[in-house]
């Protein structure tokens, strides 16, 4: 018969034994009766933790120094019903979903910790458990999950300033989980020097209850004074764990200012992944995404084939109030020619801070962005630099700008404002900008 000594009651030796599985030790204690009491308490509370809602403990002792506490796991119970607050908004089925266990299998108290960890990860979710267990009607364990729900969405407007542009902005309107089923809506509207970009995205999180889903995007863009871009895009994903797996495909149009139409029909494919997690002071944890793009682009008088790729990546971190961060992306056309009005447009909040707002036009490009914050909650000050290599129709470029800020949280509130200015022209040329989110 296995035996496991949990603690030292002073001179007294405890030593329980019995049926697996048993409890893991514990910390030595008075001696005292009471304190036998608590214990024999805690280790009961540990059994129905793990599955085992009927277990048993008995304590006699073997001499003036020993004391013996027999255990009984009794029947290991079954999943009955997982339970949410009565004012859940979300769909019960979103949830459950991540949950690898359903009602009529054992108890698995591993796959609860798991999907607790996974539900603290979806965007719709602010805050889940811890769970609470209970002996159900049918004779086995109800699992009570406590949700702090996020808000439906937000509304989200920037801006930025110098002498030499006057103030640029925009915002977006989001809805992240329209009728409870997680499903997501972006509207976006940008004003430029020379118009105003807009885009529109839905997104279906799941199909008939499975990690399927799909998303649509539509979106048109002024890149420069007489040239427009509209674009169309339809993706399938599928989830494995962190991990989201999306292919599709779309079709870009442009029409530069210089006359002649463009046109790229691409197919696509797409990794994302998410391993971050809630703090004090926010988001910490890798995550991160690559989209790849392939398919026949055609100009005024030639068609030719045609690649790309995009990627993002960031990677923030904590000790104490000092806390680290490190962005990068890159990207660009990886085989045949650029599309001229088809171009990434670098500069200004987002990408290159300091500089003007899409002041670069590449087509192939990589950032990167460390940064140092300090402060014990989502209410930071930062300094930040962006460092970038971009091959543009002129030949390779090195901008590198640096700056500093604020962000953080008042209520519904978030917010963040700073400067920047290009390391070559100095503080002089700086740019100021301000972000702010109101969740609904």
């Amino acid at each position: 018969m296995p035996l496991l000594i949990l603690a030292f009651l002073g001179d007294v030796s405890l030593t329980f034994t019995g049926s697996p599985p048993l409890p893991p030790p514990g910390e030595s204690v008075a001696p005292s009766d009471s304190a036998v009491a608590s214990m024999v308490e805690g280790v009961l509370l540990w059994y129905l933790s793990q599955g085992y809602p009927f277990a048993g403990a008995g304590m006699y002792f073997t001499g003036e120094d020993s004391l013996v506490v027999t255990l009984v796991p009794g029947r290991r119970a079954a999943l009955e019903e997982v339970r949410f607050p009565d004012d859940l908004r979300t769909r019960p089925g979103l949830l459950l979903r991540k949950l690898a266990m359903k009602e009529g299998d054992p108890y698995d108290p591993g796959a609860v910790t798991r999907w607790v960890d996974a539900l603290n990860r979806m965007e719709i979710i602010r805050e889940a458990g811890p769970p609470e267990l209970f002996l159900g009607p049918m004779g086995d364990l109800v699992l009570f999950m406590p949700v702090l729900e996020a808000p439906l969405g937000w509304f989200a407007g920037g801006m930025s300033y110098n002498d030499a542009s006057g103030v640029l902005g925009g915002g977006e309107l989001v809805l992240c989980n329209v009728f409870g089923g997680g499903r997501r809506l972006e509207i976006a509207a940008d004003a430029t020097e020379w118009g105003v970009d807009g885009s529109f995205r839905y997104r279906e999180p799941w199909i008939l209850g499975s990690p399927l889903g799909f998303s649509v995007r539509l979106s048109q863009e002024i890149p420069d004074s007489g040239s427009v871009n509209r674009s169309w895009e339809a993706r399938a994903f599928y989830e494995i764990g962190d991990l989201e797996v999306s292919g599709g495909g779309g079709a870009w149009y442009g029409w530069p200012a210089g006359g002649g139409g463009q046109r790229y029909d691409y197919a696509a494919a797409g990794l994302d992944w998410d391993l971050t997690r809630n703090s004090p002071q926010g988001k910490r944890g890798f995550r991160g995404s690559v989209s790849t793009t392939a398919g026949n682009a055609s100009g005024a008088d030639s068609t030719w084939f045609m690649a790309a790729c995009d990627g993002s990546a960031s990677l923030t971190g904590y000790r104490g109030a000092l806390g680290f961060g490190l962005g990068i992306k890159a990207g660009g056309v990886i085989r045949g020619e650029w599309l001229s009005s088809g171009l990434r447009r670098l500069g200004g909040y987002g990408t290159l801070r300091g500089y003007p707002e899409d002041v670069y036009r590449a087509g192939e490009w990589g950032i990167v962005s460390p940064e140092v914050s300090l402060g014990e909650t989502a209410t930071r000050l930062y300094v930040f630099s962006d460092l970038a290599v971009l091959r543009t129709a002129t030949g390779i470029e090195r901008p590198i700008s640096a700056g500093g800020g604020i962000r953080g949280t008042a209520g519904r509130l978030r917010y963040d404002a700073g400067a920047g200015f290009p390391l070559d022209r100095g503080p002089k040329d700086a740019r100021f900008y301000l972000s702010a989110l109101v969740e609904i």
